[in-house]
């Protein structure tokens, strides 16, 4: 996971204004009320299984965009990142779409 603030960059703590939240559903618009408890921090390495290339776009610190959320399976509900938030790309097979947001 990549946090674009330079100051949460270095931070050890995984203090909570440093954490992002991961999303329920892609193709909802990103609020606090589209997000599971779960929080992730720079340098998490993060497993997605697929990908879904048309969510909602989300915009970061440096105006880079993007539509493409990958889904990170954990406890309970399956959980979404959006790539603008991702250091590396590999690539990922295309989720099903019976499974939009778990």
């Amino acid at each position: 996971m990549f946090n674009a603030q330079r100051g949460c960059q270095d931070r050890t703590d995984r203090h909570p204004q440093c954490s992002l939240g991961l999303a329920i559903d892609p193709e909802r618009a990103y609020t606090a009320e589209n997000v599971v408890p779960t929080r992730v921090w720079h340098g998490d390495v993060l497993r997605a299984d697929c990908q879904v290339p048309r969510g909602v776009p989300v915009t970061d610190e440096e105006d880079l965009r993007s539509a493409l959320w990958a889904r990170l399976p954990h406890t309970g509900t399956p959980a979404w990142l959006p790539a603008v938030r991702t250091m590396d790309r590999p690539p990922l097979p295309r989720c099903p779409r019976s499974v939009p947001a778990g």
